[in-house]
């Protein structure tokens, strides 16, 4: 007797289109959610006009001795120095050149030790106009002179803030024209994490006028 064969079992469906985004979705590590929910929303605002221009607060003119608060550092900018060299603060100069050395204040008013000397520190926070974007030469303490010092929570510091200038460039009497920039704390997400300070923006500035000391104190004292 023939033994009818078994009928075929159908194949199993597919699953749910749901179901299959639900995985994807689940492989995603979730740092990028943010970078995602990111560019979604700038495509959205794009499409109805961009975001709103944020206010832009007004540059604060101080006098020298007054103090500029932001999120960082409260500074306090005392006087501009014209000086032939000055390698105790840690610059050197080349043939034709001088030293503009800014004496200031700084206190770290954020809850972590900051550095004086970098990207996110305070030589991002200061420039002269006059010597365009510049960043300092070097940083000083003024009391040890120790190099490129990390800024503790609440202890002011007195610092010599440097920059090489073309011997011709300043003169005894000029002003100069100090900038203090606030930076803004970002937190990382898809590349960098932690947090750090970038995007300065020039808050604050002061008009100093430059004494010049020639070959300095130590000089002076010698030919005496």
């Amino acid at each position: 007797m023939t033994v009818p064969s078994a009928a075929p079992t159908p194949d199993a469906p597919p699953p749910p289109r749901s179901a299959w985004i639900a995985r994807t979705w689940d492989r995603i590590p979730t740092g990028w959610f943010a970078g995602i929910l990111t560019a979604v929303f700038l495509g959205g605002t794009a499409a109805f006009g961009g975001l709103a221009q944020a206010a832009v607060p007004p540059i604060l003119e101080l006098e020298p001795g007054e103090t500029h608060v932001n999120e960082q550092f409260a500074l306090t900018v005392e006087r501009a120095v014209l000086i032939d060299e000055l390698p105790e603060a840690g610059i050197t100069v080349g043939p034709g050149q001088r030293v503009l050395a800014v004496v200031l204040t700084a206190e770290n008013v954020w809850d972590r030790a900051l550095a004086s000397e970098s990207s996110g520190g305070l030589s991002a926070g200061v420039r002269v106009t006059e010597l365009a974007d510049a960043p300092p030469a070097a940083i000083a303490r003024f009391d040890d002179t120790t190099f490129s010092p990390y800024l503790q929570p609440r202890v002011p510091a007195e610092l010599v803030v440097t920059w090489a200038v073309d011997r011709n460039a300043l003169a005894e009497g000029d002003e100069i024209e100090i900038v203090l920039r606030d930076l803004s704390l970002r937190e990382g997400a898809l590349v960098v994490a932690g947090e750090y300070w970038e995007s300065p923006v020039a808050a604050a500035t002061m008009t100093l006028e430059v004494t010049d000391v020639g070959a300095g104190a130590d000089a002076e004292g010698d030919e005496g």
